[in-house]
């Protein structure tokens, strides 16, 4: 693929996209009794599409930013309507 090339030719690395998922199991924090853990996603930042975006639990809780990213404050503009609250 497109993607595989373009780190390999890069990088010298080979994209591994699961790879934290089989390692740490993170598809597998109910089963394994994993309690309070909170997940903040922006919804304005490029990264969100990886995030867990909804509860896994009453303890494994998201909570969603629509206008949040991890970078807003680096705009050198100060707070605005479209901050997060």
């Amino acid at each position: 693929s497109w993607l595989k090339q373009h780190c390999l030719s890069r990088f010298g690395v080979s994209p591994q996209p699961l790879e934290l998922v089989r390692r740490w199991n993170f598809d597998k924090l109910v089963e394994h009794n994993v309690t309070r853990i909170l997940f903040t996603n922006g919804l304005k930042d490029g990264w969100s599409v990886g995030g867990i975006k909804q509860n896994l639990s009453e303890s494994l809780i998201a909570l969603n930013f629509p206008n949040g990213a991890h970078h807003s404050d680096l705009s050198g503009r100060g707070p605005s309507e479209d901050d997060s609250d």
